[in-house]
């Protein structure tokens, strides 16, 4: 059993209880969790002790319930309601092992944006060798394309650099062309001046990555070299105080990973944004685990993650990954008008 909800007396006694109580699942993936009242209910000499084991342990942590101050930013995770808290856990079991993989790597993050996603994609990669990822994969055989067309196009309206995605029959699902026609584009205007907008043609701004591609790669250890020499991550990041990005539709993965670097991003009222990797028995590898808490802070994300399921653009707003939202009929010109202040 990956979850294990620990008795309120053994919390009060201190880690070492806790640490016997998961002896049983030493070297499983495990999320334990903690109820607000037996943490808020611990003395001081108790309350230090278990935040300095709780920033070590090898298993996710939740608490349920209001969040006692001295342990609020110590677990991995809060959530209010325990009917949101078993929702939560279940899509967690759902793949244990990158559900814990998540956790440990937003819960001690690396300095600087680039150590960062170097440690992302070496935690993906790690996992795409892992059996999770082969479960799903023995059921979603990788696929060929097959389609030439141009994934992106780069065009100047109203003083402004466009980047627009162009694959609107997949909703702009990001496979190997598309990234590297991304990639491509960006690169190329890292040394110049002025407002970048990226946006989406189509019904979505980008459903994730492409399904039918993830598999393809060689190896896991060859693709994070290619991961890191094509990152768009790493491209987004370099354009991020002059970078808007309109979201409309699908944005699951990469399609928020990405813009989450911006500095602002602008979503329409039909947004749907999500993290669905876990469901491949993976973790977010387009920069997720690097934007995402920067923007929204390690909670959001891990709720996302664990979830898998999307949220509309004004729960997203909340959490922080969107600036604003406004009707489909005005993202267009609001983008460049963001973009005029940049």
């Amino acid at each position: 059993m990956p979850v294990v909800d620990l008795d309120p007396g053994l919390i009060a006694a201190g880690p070492a209880a806790v640490e016997a109580a998961l002896a049983d699942h030493a070297g499983a993936p495990v999320l334990a969790r903690f109820g607000a009242e037996a943490l808020a209910g611990a003395g001081e000499r108790v309350t230090r002790a278990l935040r300095a084991w709780l920033r070590t342990t090898p298993v996710a942590t939740m608490g349920i319930g209001d969040a006692p101050r001295e342990l609020r930013d110590a677990l991995d995770c809060w959530v209010a309601d325990p009917v949101a808290a078993d929702r939560i856990a279940a899509g967690f079991e759902r793949a244990p092992l990158a559900g814990v993989t998540v956790a440990l790597l937003a819960r001690d993050a690396v300095g600087g944006v680039w150590p960062g996603l170097v440690a992302e994609s070496t935690a993906y990669s790690m996992l795409q060798g892992g059996p999770e990822f082969a479960a799903w994969r023995a059921e979603h055989p990788a696929q060929p394309a097959g389609d030439d067309a141009p994934r992106v196009r780069v065009t100047q309206e109203r003083g402004h650099t466009v980047v627009t995605l162009t694959r609107p029959g997949r909703h702009n699902a990001l496979d190997a062309r598309l990234r590297d026609e991304l990639d491509a584009a960006l690169a190329g205007l890292v040394e110049t001046r002025g407002a970048v907008i990226v946006r989406g043609e189509g019904p979505s701004f980008c459903s994730g990555g492409d399904l039918d591609e993830f598999g393809a790669f060689p190896d896991p250890a060859a693709a994070h070299v290619i991961r890191l020499t094509r990152s768009l991550a790493w491209r987004f990041h370099q354009l991020e105080r002059r970078l808007v990005v309109g979201l409309h539709g699908a944005c699951l993965g990469a399609g928020i990973e990405l813009p989450a670097f911006a500095a602002r991003v602008v979503a329409t009222d039909d947004a749907r944004i999500g993290l669905p990797e876990l469901g491949l028995g993976l973790i977010p590898g387009a920069g997720g685990t690097v934007s995402i808490p920067r923007r929204a802070g390690r909670q959001a994300l891990l709720r996302m993650v664990w979830d898998g399921q999307p949220v509309d653009a004004h729960r997203a707003r909340r959490f922080g990954l969107v600036d604003e939202i406004v009707p489909p009929t005005r993202l267009v010109d609001r983008l460049h008008e963001v973009a005029d202040t940049l």
